[in-house]
């Protein structure tokens, strides 16, 4: 039983890493490295228009 769910999990992580391999050569055919460098979209874009969030509680001094 424990033979089984062994090559099981061996498949699957076989399984997402072509589908990591796949993804990642189609996003790169899909974009030029300067778009998937840039920083346009997150924190840059929060800080241009101003709307800067909260701190987490946690780290609040």
């Amino acid at each position: 039983m424990w033979i089984i769910l062994e090559y099981a999990a061996w498949a699957i992580a076989a399984g997402i890493l072509l589908w990591m391999i796949m993804d990642a050569a189609r996003v790169n055919r899909q974009f030029d490295e300067d778009t998937l460098m840039s920083s346009k979209e997150g924190v840059d874009e929060l800080l241009e228009h101003g709307d800067v969030p909260e701190a987490v509680e946690g780290t609040k001094g």
